[in-house]
């Protein structure tokens, strides 16, 4: 005990004598952390001339910078006076009033308050509950004279369980993986190399990616892709509740903790249960992980939705969409709806026009039906009818007019019905082909 204690006082006398030698320079180095050596169970200095004082420590090792609420400690200590570094090795500890810091070994820069942390690294913020681990970590602490705000930088693919600041405690967290990631202060975060964001409602995989948790929103770099409703992260877009949006970029938002808004640009893609859209750029909002409605548009690329029967190209569309059940697409531009191609000769019967209207039904099968399609300005359609006493040839249809709206069942197409301008051609099959 007499041993110990005249140790522990050595170096209580050293870290006096570093903490008036750190003070006096403060003014012009800006490093407020004047490390003081607490307590150890072994430990000894190094003098290696004027102000090149080293200190070695091992055995339970705590320590504090002094006038502030921070704690170190770890198996063993060296702190560098010379060079203004605190390394501490085996089960390191650093904490203080903004995180927590566990590693196998950390290295502490005093001159410009960094933290290098290596093996087995977890740091978590004490006030929004953020966590990242991983085999590497840079942290800046926050400083007014050097930094208004902490910053970490991690690589190795670190993991990071992002909590948005100032939400309810049960907020669920942004679960990031990434090559590197980088974070600053409480709201902002990049990840870099083949990044993956996980939550209940969506599942994200891009080149790069960045985060803003205090307006909500995030943006998707490269090879974006997002994967919403449904089952969240393992959703199949098959399932009605699911969606899949990919494109070069992806920009996303969220509200009350719930993704609400997404939209791909460059090559986009949408697919759902009832629908595909590929457009320039497609947007979509949602609520409650379903699709309530959607934009499509472009210049490089006419906008396109398929469905179970019909395709619709038109400059931009817009879809209605409540609960994921697809209600209306509308088009605009040099509007065009194709049907599916005939199953004895492929072909299409379409319908065009300025403005191109597609309203759908529930089938009763728990899938949506085509069951009206309204043409407006410069009108025309196609259509080919099948009777019984014409066998495998059709009646043939063409029309033109100011309006044109075409009605649907379960079996096809009903009725035209053609207003303003009308005019057009109907050609009989006359019983030709083979009879029924």
């Amino acid at each position: 005990m007499t041993t110990r204690r005249r140790i522990i006082g050595a170096l209580g006398c050293v870290s006096l004598h570093l903490m008036l030698a750190v003070g006096a320079t403060q003014a012009q180095s800006s490093t407020p952390c004047q490390a003081v050596l607490d307590y150890a169970d072994n430990g000894h200095q190094v003098n290696y001339g004027p102000g090149r004082v080293r200190q070695f420590a091992s055995g339970n090792v705590r320590a504090h910078c002094d006038g502030q609420e921070t704690f170190m400690s770890a198996d063993s200590v060296a702190w560098m006076q010379d060079i203004g570094q605190f390394e501490m090795v085996g089960r390191a500890l650093f904490r203080d009033t903004t995180v927590t810091l566990n590693a196998d070994r950390t290295v502490y820069f005093l001159s410009d308050e960094r933290l290098e942390a290596y093996g087995n690294v977890r740091l978590v913020n004490v006030k929004t509950g953020t966590v990242l681990t991983g085999p590497n970590l840079t942290y800046w602490r926050r400083v007014p004279a050097l930094r208004d705000t902490t910053k970490l930088y991690a690589t190795n693919r670190p993991t990071v369980e992002y909590t948005p600041p100032q939400d309810s405690a049960d907020a669920e967290p942004y679960i990031i993986i990434g090559d590197e990631i980088r974070l600053v202060g409480e709201a902002a975060a990049w990840s870099g190399g083949n990044v993956r964001i996980d939550r209940s409602d969506f599942h994200s995989e891009s080149d790069s990616a960045q985060l803003n948790l205090a307006s909500h929103v995030g943006e998707l770099f490269g090879n974006a892709a997002v994967r919403g409703g449904g089952g969240g992260a393992t959703g199949d877009a098959a399932d009605t509740a699911g969606f899949h949006l990919r494109g070069h970029e992806i920009a996303f938002a969220s509200v009350n903790n719930e993704l609400s808004w997404v939209q791909a640009q460059d090559s986009a893609e949408a697919v759902s249960a009832d629908f595909v859209i590929t457009a320039d750029t497609v947007e979509l909002s949602l609520r409650g992980g379903r699709i309530q409605g959607g934009l499509a548009w472009g210049d490089l690329t006419r906008s396109q939705v398929v469905s179970a029967t019909n395709t619709i190209t038109a400059d931009s569309i817009a879809i209605d969409s409540p609960d994921q059940e697809l209600q209306e697409l509308r088009g605009f531009g040099s509007a065009r709806a194709t049907s599916a191609p005939d199953s004895l000769d492929g072909e299409v019967d379409w319908i065009a026009g300025d403005t191109l209207v597609a309203r759908f039904e529930e089938s009763g099968l728990q899938r949506r039906f085509l069951e009206r399609l309204t043409a407006i300005g410069n009108a025309a359609a196609f259509y080919r009818v099948y009777r019984p006493e014409g066998g495998d040839v059709p009646d043939i249809n063409y029309s033109r007019g100011d309006h044109i709206t075409a009605l649907f069942g379960l079996g096809g197409l009903l009725q035209i019905d053609v207003i303003g301008n009308a005019d057009g051609v109907h050609l009989e099959s006359a019983g030709r082909g083979r009879q029924p």
